[in-house]
């Protein structure tokens, strides 16, 4: 028989289900979002890049992904740029966003600038700013230069999805202003030797140099001032052993960075050109504009969360349809945030950098199994300066598996929760 007691029992049950469990908290109303264990009310953390809904205060916590529309975005002019902690989840309002505090970028002399300084520690903290809306194929143009005036600064143009491990990028290191690298990595399975450099360019610190990725369900291509330097096509990565293609095409977001490779494990300082040398300062990556054509069209809907809780109901923001010759489909295909999340250092100073180590030679192969990562994320209550000594591992950890505490608590809260249900149910039938 169904009791008053297991009526209780299951309603108590569904109270605690809606607070999610995120790490070793609890995320409240207030502070709803949950990354890497920690729970707050910011961009940082609700943004779908990063935000774990299945750990949050409710499924609809974490703000709905905003898809590609076409656009040519020019720093400098309005919204195109904020500081994160003025983003209130409205991509109409910022194209791009710094991605954590304290924010080495700035918008300067009709620029965004990216910049690397040294902390007290001896190692550098730098920047990554990223795109507000998700990408699946298409085409993205970065006019820029990169910030690597020493050996051991890397600065970064990326499409990456941080929670599945997909990613396409170009890399600068300090060892070599005189090229630019390309790799593209699926699912955090790292293989540096994949890496192709781009012929011979004119000093890539002092010159602007237009780098473009044309990214579709075939193919990827790697363009420098127009001229095509790679080509990989989807038919070569497949993986007889897996039976699977090995190709990035996850929606990701775009961003560029500046990071202290230099400080790294020997591998990893190796590739970037050693430890930096500071009497060479500034270090800044800048960038002009970042176009965006999206393969896909149609037009965006997007969420604007309310202010405080992450709920509550959606709203349009009209935009330009994006098209594309190539696009035989209306609207994007794919959601965000697909596959397991990662997992993160509660540092909010980590370096902003490879976690990986790479070997001295542009044909090595990973030494660790942490990813090539691009963004940071603190606690709440963390200081805005770390003296500690930066660790290898720094910065977000993409990571195959969610961390143990969320994926057990996700497991035994979808177990009670059916349970709840079921007496419920089988109450009102009663």
């Amino acid at each position: 028989n169904i009791t008053f007691a297991s009526i209780a029992l299951a309603a108590l049950v569904q109270t605690a289900l809606a607070a999610g469990q995120c790490g070793t908290q609890t995320c409240s109303q207030s502070t709803p979002c949950c990354v890497a264990g920690y729970c707050n009310s910011n961009a940082q953390y609700c943004m779908p890049i990063l935000c774990e809904a299945a750990n949050s205060f409710s499924p609809s916590s974490c703000w709905n992904t905003a898809h590609c529309v076409k656009s040519n975005v020019v720093f400098g002019s309005p919204n195109a740029f904020a500081q994160i902690a003025d983003y209130a989840g409205n991509p109409a309002n910022a194209a791009f966003v710094s991605q954590f505090e304290p924010s080495n970028a700035k918008v300067a002399n009709g620029e965004l600038q990216a910049s690397l300084v040294k902390q007290n520690n001896g190692a550098g903290f730098g920047a990554t700013v990223i795109g507000t809306r998700a990408f699946q194929y298409g085409t993205v143009t970065a006019v820029m230069r990169s910030g690597c005036t020493s050996g051991g600064v890397v600065s970064s143009f990326i499409i990456r999805n941080e929670k599945v491990g997909d990613e396409i990028d170009f890399e600068f290191v300090g060892a070599d202003t005189a090229t630019v690298q390309s790799n593209y990595y699926w699912h955090n399975q790292l293989d540096y030797t994949k890496m192709v450099k781009s012929p011979p360019l004119p000093d890539t610190t002092v010159n602007y140099h237009a780098y473009q990725i044309q990214w579709t369900p075939d193919q990827i291509v790697w363009l420098v001032n127009g001229s095509p330097f790679r080509t990989v096509k989807r038919s070569d990565t497949w993986d007889a052993a897996s039976n699977t293609f090995k190709y990035p095409d996850s929606e990701s977001y775009i961003s560029v960075g500046i990071w202290d490779g230099g400080s790294g494990a020997k591998g990893t300082s190796d590739w970037a050109g050693g430890a930096i040398q500071w009497n060479k300062q500034p270090f800044v990556a800048a960038v002009k504009s970042i176009s965006i054509d999206c393969y896909y069209s149609g037009n965006e809907t997007t969420y604007v969360p309310p202010g405080g809780n992450g709920g509550g109901s959606s709203s349009t923001i009209s935009s330009a349809s994006s098209t594309s010759p190539s696009s035989t489909s209306s609207g994007n295909s794919s959601t965000s945030g697909g596959g397991n999340d990662s997992s993160s250092s509660s540092n909010g100073n980590s370096s902003n950098g490879n976690s990986s180590s790479k070997t001295g030679s542009s044909s090595s192969t990973k030494a660790t199994s942490s990813a090539n990562t691009h963004s940071s994320i603190s606690a709440p209550s963390s200081s805005s300066e770390s003296d500690s000594s930066v660790e290898e591992n720094s910065g977000i950890e993409s990571s195959s598996n969610e961390s143990s505490t969320g994926n057990g608590a996700g497991s035994l809260a979808a177990s009670f929760g059916v349970l709840a249900s079921a007496l419920l149910a089988a109450y009102v039938a009663l």
